[in-house]
């Protein structure tokens, strides 16, 4: 999008009353030269806060918060720069100047948002209105959903009926094409249908509070896709949207901590306890995306997982992605529920104080950091001892905040009964990667017909597999190991398509049998994917290395990134097959004929 003009943003103090501003959201009252209150960051009865007209500044004499209208808006309504000015301007009724050397706004953004809001009207109405609708309004209730939250979130329902979405809007073209490209309608072999059916509805806004996706939640718990969220597109990725974030906005008077929840349900529950200040990832795993957001908005963050293993293996991957981004002034924290309950129950059986409780006391980065590396290991022996020190290393190496490094270098020599220089030494010598290895990022720019990699070895079943770095390894290998890779953490490039691709590829028989199982349910879990080879030791080890590896990429980028790799290993594999085909010709003129027809197929538009 265009960037705002300097001069503007420069001018905007002079063209607005920094008084009248505050004083909507904040009461304002005169005293002397000043307008005062209770400071509104800090807490307290006292009216410590000050507001100067004629400077158009705001001052807080006891926690020393000051600054002008558009750093008020960003701090009170928990906006980013560009998003404040936006509403300074729109209640001021000022239209915004925009750089005229950048580049326009692309017009179907704004026409797939404005759409979007259509198809969150369409939904709404038809929980208020269907013959259908008895099964979402019971469900609703069942759930504790009040029709105060119901209306705060633009609940809705997808009927039964495979083409009521489409009926509603077949009078115009373009809205029926812009429907396919935002996933909500999909084309099948009898003809176009709704993707959703026979969901309650939940719209998912982006952080200004513009419906952008969707997602729906399945009435009966058995369902295959309990979840189904809309596809990915040029105004939604499901990597950089965090569910609830515009809520938790709008809704909380401070952001003094966010706590990350796994599913919409969940933050429809906080709310409706009290508790605002809650997000959900869309169906994915925590990004570096997802983090720097919430690092922008709040200083504390509460990653809030099931206590069982699955939710200890989710929280686990989360802690990777935090490491590489600690900073100064923000803390992490981990907070794990007792087994079988989920924030929506817990909630209800305790109540929001308990609960709050609860995120109070929750584990910080670093005790979970220890303690899970702790209890995989025979840790009151010399070897687990040694393992703890070898993994432990890899992992606070990451860590880029010098002082927090040095803290967990401290903690470690606590835990080991060494000092801090003896642990040191050990941290600076280069030490084996451990089995369980850090997360790695996939260079969405890579070169891949010369890029270099650690081997990955073959998917062969060898009892005695063991993953050996190299410098130079097969790039066919550590292609195919990306690919399974991608796979795994995003069953949805698995389609017809792929898989007819992948058919054509030698020694591609696990990624075939993935691609297959994944495209019977594009929201399987890992697990479920790598459960056909548990009784293949070596190809079960393997896939569950390459489990932990997450590309921290959007869907579409993951897309992009699967394709490319096949397009390469295409290419390898048919120089392979030419210069087999050159090598086993007997005579020159065989030669010579080979070459003449790969000249001709170059040469075909």
């Amino acid at each position: 999008m265009p960037y705002i003009a300097q001069s503007f943003i420069d001018d905007l103090p002079n063209q607005i009353d920094i008084v009248d501003l505050i004083n909507k959201r904040l009461p304002l009252k005169k005293s002397g030269s000043d307008y005062r209150a209770p400071c509104p960051f800090h807490g307290g009865k006292n009216s410590n806060f000050a507001v100067n007209a004629h400077k158009q500044f705001y001052h807080c004499f006891k926690c020393g918060e000051s600054g002008g209208a558009i750093s008020f808006i960003q701090k009170f309504d928990n906006l980013n720069f560009v998003e404040a000015i936006e509403t300074i301007a729109g209640e001021f009724g000022l239209p915004i100047e925009y750089d005229s050397k950048s580049k326009p706004v692309d017009p179907r953004f704004e026409r797939y948002r404005t759409l979007s809001k259509k198809v969150a009207v369409f939904y709404t109405n038809q929980l208020r209105n269907s013959p259908a609708k008895d099964k979402a309004v019971s469900y609703a209730k069942a759930r504790g959903i009040s029709g105060e939250i119901a209306k705060r979130f633009e609940l809705g329902f997808a009927s039964p009926g495979n083409k009521d979405l489409m009926l509603n809007f077949e009078n115009s073209e373009q809205d029926i094409a812009d429907l396919k490209t935002l996933g909500l309608l999909k084309e099948g072999q009898y003809g176009d249908y709704d993707f959703f059916r026979d969901r309650l509805m939940f719209p998912i806004h982006n952080s200004k509070g513009n419906v952008i996706a969707f997602g729906g939640r399945a009435f009966d718990n058995d369902a295959k896709a309990k979840y189904l969220n809309s596809s990915e597109s040029v105004i939604f990725s499901k990597s950089r949207e965090l569910y609830g974030l515009h809520h938790a906005r709008k809704y909380s008077r401070a952001m003094d901590y966010i706590l990350v929840v796994e599913g919409y349900m969940d933050v429809v529950a906080m709310h409706q306890a009290g508790i605002t200040k809650v997000v959900a990832t869309l169906g994915t795993a925590t990004s570096t995306e997802h983090l720097l957001i919430l690092m922008r908005t709040t200083n504390v963050v509460v990653f809030c997982f099931d206590g069982d293993e699955a939710g200890r293996s989710a929280a686990w991957k989360a802690l990777k992605i935090t490491l590489p981004l600690t900073k100064a002034g923000v803390t992490f924290k981990f907070l794990f529920l007792p087994d079988g309950e989920d924030p929506d129950s817990l909630v209800k059986k305790e109540s929001a104080k308990a609960f709050e409780g609860r995120i109070d006391v929750a584990q910080p980065l670093s005790q979970f950091l220890f303690d899970h590396i702790k209890s995989k290991l025979a840790f009151d022996t010399i070897e687990g001892k040694t393992q703890f020190l070898e993994q432990v290393s890899v992992l606070i190496k990451t860590v880029n905040y010098e002082v927090y490094q040095q803290q967990l270098v401290e903690g470690v020599a606590q835990i080991i009964g060494q000092s801090v220089e003896q642990v040191r030494v050990i941290f600076d010598q280069e030490t084996p990667q451990p089995q369980e290895q850090p997360a790695v990022y996939i260079d969405t720019q890579a070169n891949y017909e010369n890029h270099e990699e650690v081997d990955f070895h073959d998917f062969s079943d060898h009892s005695d597999f063991k993953p050996t770095p190299v410098v130079k390894p097969s790039n066919m290998k550590a292609l195919m190991s990306k690919m399974i890779t991608l796979v795994l953490n995003y069953p949805i490039l698995a389609d017809a398509t792929a898989e007819v691709r992948v058919r054509t590829i030698d020694n591609a028989e696990v990624l075939l049998e993935l691609i297959r199982s994944a495209q019977i349910d594009e929201n399987i879990s890992q697990l479920e994917l790598i459960k056909p080879f548990q009784n293949k030791q070596g190809i079960f080890r393997r896939l569950n290395e390459l489990c932990a590896l997450e590309p921290f990429l959007s869907e579409t980028q993951a897309r992009e990134e699967f394709l490319s790799i096949l397009n390469s290993i295409e290419r390898q594999q048919k120089g392979r097959q030419i210069k087999a085909s050159i090598h086993h010709a007997h005579t020159l003129e065989e030669q010579q004929e080979i070459m003449q027809g790969i000249l001709k197929s170059k040469r075909k538009p």
